[in-house]
């Protein structure tokens, strides 16, 4: 028969663990709320940067390199003048660039001296060039990280115009755009990364004008 005391002991050592782990329990609880709510002040402090960065560019002029995940590589330059006016000059086997208006994606391919043109919301980039650009527009699901040293801000879209995945690339201490990456609504992956980035110059007209044959 175990003596009173000795239960008296092994009660009060039981409940002091108890007491120890409720404690614990209470610190990781504790823990975690506040961790969750730094990382989500973080993420949305993120978007918040990436927005008013994109607000603030005029110009942009930039060499890029495009990988796919269907194979396709290609290299060029990219002139971007907010709202509305992007153009990518491919400088691949048969050179071509595309151009965008206010309303329109036109392709342009100078070697055949032909335009093709779509409406410019078949684009996902076609939101960067929007006068009230947001980055947390209703139609999007917005989602932010810091991956491989880079601020990812994810848009995701399921239906209808623009569906797929857009993730906005940026340096995160100065939020300079580096890139971009595109899921289309197929699957297909698609990087463009930014090089040699020139901000605020002077972009004559002509770079954004529609090509005439």
């Amino acid at each position: 028969m175990i003596p009173n005391y000795c239960f008296n002991i092994t009660f009060k050592q039981s409940w002091i663990k108890t007491l120890n782990l409720k404690v614990l329990f209470c610190v990781l609880l504790s823990w975690f709320l506040i961790s969750y709510s730094n990382a989500s002040e973080s993420q949305d402090e993120l978007i918040i940067r990436a927005e008013k960065s994109i607000k603030n560019i005029s110009t942009l002029q930039a060499e890029f390199t495009q990988i796919s995940s269907d194979g396709s590589y290609a290299i060029g330059k990219l002139y971007f003048r907010r709202p509305f006016q992007m153009r990518l000059e491919y400088n691949v086997e048969k050179p071509f660039n595309l151009i965008t208006t206010r309303n329109l994606l036109i392709v342009d391919e100078p070697e055949n001296k032909q335009i093709t043109n779509y409406p410019l919301s078949e684009t996902p980039l076609a939101f960067l060039l929007e006068e009230d650009f947001s980055l947390t527009a209703n139609e999007f699901l917005t989602q932010s990280m810091i991956h491989n040293g880079l601020a990812e801000i994810s848009l995701r879209k399921e239906t209808g115009d623009r569906a797929g995945e857009l993730i906005l690339l940026f340096e995160p201490n100065q939020m300079n755009l580096r890139g971009w990456k595109i899921i289309d609504a197929m699957g297909v992956k698609t990087k463009v990364t930014l090089q040699n980035e020139i901000y605020g110059g002077d972009l004559p007209n002509k770079l954004f004008g529609r090509p005439i044959y």
